[in-house]
């Protein structure tokens, strides 16, 4: 028994590498692996993903059989059907990297917002990719620069870049040396043609390119699962598939707002239930009004606020 990677995986196969960097085809024993997974009424889509480390057997040359997931470091997990079904994309990364393109899809910050809140809550760090810069013929519309701002205010690292200029690509570079990184991203953003930019002999991995759907200026989807990839200069990157939604992993709305950076300070409001939507002696509606809060950040609030309690309902739902 050794301690392996996991590379990738696909229902209940998964390929794992072990420490000289040979890639083995695994199967779980018995089909069946405790994973200490314990919520009620939702149901784990894999208990292994890439980013993983595991305790596996070789049976063959190339095959072998898993028989302990080890602990992870961070996690980063999301919602999805409708809430009864709880999905790890990646685990056991340095950093989380958003990526969203300027315009072609447009910029989507309310896409961005869910990202980092989920980032902060399981303790990973976290930079936004702005790419796609090329598209704005080198203009830096002011809409952009406040949104950009904003971000940067609040702690996150930013950075734009262009795989047809080469804008950013080589800061990209040494940001990701020697680190495990995770790229996640709308579809149509361009974040599977970053990663093949940033290390050319991911050229001839399985990372495809797709088109920008015309009739929704929205990305058609590419990567179809989480893979990870060993970087020439050091590091890995970990692809993840483009998605158009994502559901945060939370249960209480009244627990979103303290998971906003900008909010903390000003949630000393009159009543400790507050909702921070209509109720009086609002802080953070108060703080909106003064200017220290940005529109675009409270309406993500509002509708994070929205899907959560959709979500809830959706749980209290089953039996």
């Amino acid at each position: 028994m050794e301690k392996g990677l996991v590379l990738w995986g696909v229902r209940s196969i998964f390929y794992v590498e072990d420490s000289e960097g040979k890639e083995y085809k695994c199967v779980i024993k018995s089909k069946r692996l405790d994973s200490g997974f314990d919520l009620k009424g939702r149901n784990e889509a894999s208990p292994i993903v890439a980013g993983d480390y595991v305790m596996f057997e070789k049976t063959s040359c190339d095959e072998g059989v898993i028989l302990q997931r080890l602990p992870r470091k961070n996690e980063f997990t999301r919602l999805k059907a409708g809430g009864r079904v709880v999905q790890t994309l990646v685990a056991n990364v340095d950093w989380l990297i958003v990526v969203d393109s300027v315009v072609s899809p447009p910029l989507r910050p309310f896409f961005i917002d869910r990202c980092l809140f989920t980032a902060d809550l399981m303790n990973i760090k976290a930079m936004i990719v702005f790419n796609k810069f090329d598209l704005l013929d080198g203009e830096d519309p002011e809409e952009f620069k406040r949104i950009r701002q904003a971000y940067e205010d609040l702690g996150y690292p930013t950075l734009v870049t262009s795989t047809v200029t080469g804008q950013g690509i080589e800061e990209l570079r040494n940001i990701l040396k020697d680190k495990t990184c995770s790229f996640n991203g709308r579809s149509g953003v361009g974040k599977s043609t970053l990663v093949r930019t940033i290390d050319p002999e991911l050229e001839n991995k399985k990372i495809q390119v797709g088109e920008v759907s015309r009739k929704f200026n929205r990305g058609t989807h590419t990567t179809t699962r989480a893979c990870a990839y060993r970087l020439s200069f050091g590091g890995r990157i970990i692809d993840t598939p483009g998605v158009r939604e994502f559901s945060v992993f939370l249960d209480k709305p009244e627990e979103l707002a303290m998971g906003f950076r900008d909010f903390r300070p000003y949630c000393n409001c009159r009543f400790s239930d507050c909702q921070h939507i209509q109720e009086p002696d609002c802080g953070i509606r108060k703080a909106l009004e003064d200017g220290k809060i940005n529109d675009f950040r409270y309406e993500s609030y509002l509708r994070m606020r929205e899907t959560v309690l959709k979500l809830s309902d959706a749980k209290m739902g089953l039996k």
